[in-house]
């Protein structure tokens, strides 16, 4: 049980972390990439030719 407890509050915080990255991105336009891992997941948020925002998410292996 506890096991599953640390694993939803690790993947609850992966995802909080997701969103203030991208916060801060929308604050600060000279921040081009941020990434993020959680287990064999990773996020990227990165900004296009266009400067928009974009996150991608892959498994890592």
């Amino acid at each position: 049980m506890k096991k599953r407890l640390k694993k939803k509050k690790a993947y609850k915080q992966y995802i909080r972390d997701i969103f203030k990255g991208y916060e801060s991105m929308l604050e600060d336009p000279q921040i081009e990439e941020l990434r993020f891992d959680y287990l064999k997941e990773e996020t990227i948020l990165k900004r296009d030719e266009d400067k928009q925002i974009r996150f991608r998410t892959h498994d890592t292996n």
